[in-house]
C-alpha cells in the first residue's frame, strides 16, 4: 500500500498542478496581450511623435521659403516702381526741356532719343528674362 499512497499523492499533486496551470493560463494570456498592446501603443506614439516633428520641420522650412519669396517679390516690386517713376520723370523732363514754339511754327522735336533707347533696352531685357519662363510652359 505504501506504493499506492505515493502514487495517489503524486496524482493529487499532478492534479493540483494541472488545475493551477489551467487557472493561470487565462491570466498569462491576458497579461501578455496587455503587455503586447502597451508595446505596440508606445511604438505607435513614438512613430507619431517623429512624424509630427518632421511635419513641423517641413512647415517651418516652407514658411521660411515663403518669407524669402515674399521678400524677393517685394524688393522686385519696389525696384519696378522706382524704375517706372524714374522713367515717367525722365519723360516729363524731356517734355519740359522742349523750348516753347513761336506761334505758327511747327513744334521742334523733343530730345527723347536717349530715353527711347533706355526704354527699348529695358523692354529687351524683360523679354530675355521672360524667355526661360515661357520655355518651361
Amino acid at each position: 500500500m505504501p506504493d499506492r499512497a505515493v502514487t495517489r499523492g503524486r496524482l493529487i499533486a499532478i492534479g493540483v498542478m494541472l488545475v493551477a496551470i489551467v487557472a493561470v493560463l487565462p491570466w498569462v494570456y491576458r497579461s501578455g496581450g496587455t503587455a503586447g498592446a502597451d508595446h505596440v501603443t508606445a511604438k505607435v506614439e513614438r512613430d507619431h511623435g517623429a512624424a509630427v516633428a518632421d511635419a513641423r520641420a517641413d512647415e517651418r522650412r516652407g514658411a521660411t521659403s515663403t518669407a524669402t519669396i515674399a521678400a524677393r517679390t517685394a524688393r522686385a516690386d519696389d525696384m519696378t516702381d522706382q524704375l517706372v517713376r524714374q522713367t515717367i520723370q525722365e519723360l516729363r523732363d524731356a517734355i519740359t526741356d522742349v523750348p516753347p514754339a513761336v506761334a505758327g511754327d511747327p513744334l521742334p522735336p523733343a530730345p527723347v532719343d536717349g530715353l527711347r533707347d533706355r526704354l527699348n533696352a529695358s523692354i529687351a531685357r524683360a523679354d530675355r528674362a521672360a524667355e526661360p519662363a515661357g520655355a518651361a510652359e
